[in-house]
């Protein structure tokens, strides 16, 4: 039980950012020439054009007076074309006279302004969050950027969660950049060194003290002194090196492999792993008092099918160095992908893409080009499906238990740790589900 609670004080710790009840609207992720993550619920209509009196109003030549409408159909919306000169695009199709249902996580075309039906517009009316030139993207990181404004500037560790390719190294170094510290940002991937060196890696090591150390090695926590340890994949570490950073972070200082002396550090130590670091504890596979150590506050990244608007943002801070930028199709076409490689993936896409269209001439980055680098891969839209049957089920759960966590989770066959981060990843509050 007490390694449980970790995860319910990271979860608390979200909701202190402001959640109103969940509210079913549409974002404006791109807009030509401009970004403005303008948000809007649909409740229990909205209609979107360039008029003023347009619920939501766009400056877009492309789009008409009065457009479309969005009428809230519980987990979905129903998209109407409003008899526009230029058409209404869902998913990549044409809506016909009789509208489509579209999904939470659809994309939609009108003009040269792309929208993305989403689960939850409230925390859009509350951007208070600070902004960091390398967190890029909308309302869905407003929590990871509240935490680091309010911490960056203690030594409180800090644990990130997200699936392969989600940022945590980017987040880890702006909280690095933010706090001031007079030390180097030290990064060390855990999965990617040998378990037999990870040791004499972070804790250093004399010359001789084992077979092919040929010289001496300060260690990345002496090298980190006063600064900030990004320490990822943490699940990877073994169980002797857990012992011995649970002492480090302890005690604050380092003996090095062959040494008897120990030296004091100052070191601000970040984490960060794509495993279910909790099920490892009940597994007996991770130290329970070692996550407590390192879990000040957990930071939760969405992957980036979960944060689909943010896409436009994210791709043309990749291209902010080429003079080149994609189409309204082509955004529509790197929006409908599923993206597993989340945005490492988006970065590289970007950049090849860039390539194969200077290749061909194109002054954008067309369908084609984008076609070239990813293939004939499986769209996110059936994934948008899934997502929003398993919001439906975790809602009515949420209601029938009144916001009981355990018993929710009961209901649903699912383990506690599994559902915590399914609330966070659906952004769903148990809270506002409890009679008052």
């Amino acid at each position: 039980m007490a390694d449980r609670t970790v995860t319910e004080a990271a979860f608390d710790y979200a909701g202190v950012v402001g959640r109103a009840r969940q509210e079913v609207g549409v974002v404006v992720a791109y807009c030509r020439g401009n970004l403005p993550f303008q948000a809007a619920a649909v409740s229990p209509t909205l209609t979107v054009g360039r008029d003023s009196s347009a619920d939501l109003a766009v400056d877009d030549a492309g789009v008409s007076r009065a457009h479309v409408r969005f009428e809230n159909r519980g987990s979905q919306v129903h998209v109407t074309d409003l008899g526009s000169r230029n058409g209404t695009w869902v998913n990549g199709d044409r809506v016909g006279a009789q509208g489509v249902l579209a999904p939470v996580g659809s994309v939609v075309r009108i003009g040269k302004t792309l929208l993305v039906v989403a689960a939850d517009v409230s925390p859009y009316r509350m951007r208070r969050a600070r902004s960091f030139p390398d967190i890029v993207g909308g309302a869905s990181l407003d929590d990871a950027r509240v935490v680091i404004d309010t911490i960056a500037a203690t030594k409180t560790p800090v644990l990130i969660l997200g699936d392969t390719g989600t940022g945590k190294e980017v987040v880890a170094k702006a909280l690095h950049d933010a706090s001031g510290r007079a030390g180097q940002f030290v990064a060390l991937n855990c999965a990617a060194v040998p378990h037999e060196l990870v040791d004499a890696e972070l804790f250093g090591h004399t010359r001789g003290a084992f077979s092919g150390a040929v010289g001496s090695r300060a260690g990345l926590f002496r090298t980190a002194d006063r600064g900030t340890l990004f320490l990822d994949e943490i699940g990877e570490l073994p169980a002797n090196v857990q012992a011995k950073l649970l002492r480090v972070l302890e005690t604050e200082e380092v003996r090095a492999l062959g040494e008897d002396r120990v030296v004091n550090v100052d070191v601000r130590v970040v984490a960060a792993t794509n495993r279910d670091v909790d099920a490892m504890v009940e597994d007996a596979d991770f130290r329970g008092d070692l996550l407590h150590r390192l879990s000040g506050l957990r930071i939760i990244l969405p992957a980036l099918s979960e944060r689909i608007e943010d896409l436009p943002a994210l791709a043309l801070h990749f291209l902010r160095d080429i003079a080149m930028s994609p189409s309204i199709p082509a955004f529509e076409r790197l929006m409908l992908h599923a993206w597993p490689g989340n945005v490492r993936e988006l970065r590289n896409v970007m950049r090849a893409a860039s390539e194969v269209a200077r290749r061909s001439g194109h002054q954008e980055i067309e369908p084609s080009d984008i076609g070239v680098v990813i293939g004939a891969t499986t769209a996110r839209v059936g994934q948008a499906n899934q997502e929003s049957e398993l919001s439906l089920r975790v809602t009515r759960a949420l209601t029938e238990v009144n916001g009981s966590v355990p018993d929710a989770a009961q209901r649903l066959g699912m383990s506690r740790s599994v559902l915590y981060e399914t609330l966070r990843r659906l952004r769903i509050d148990p809270k506002s589900f409890r009679t008052r």
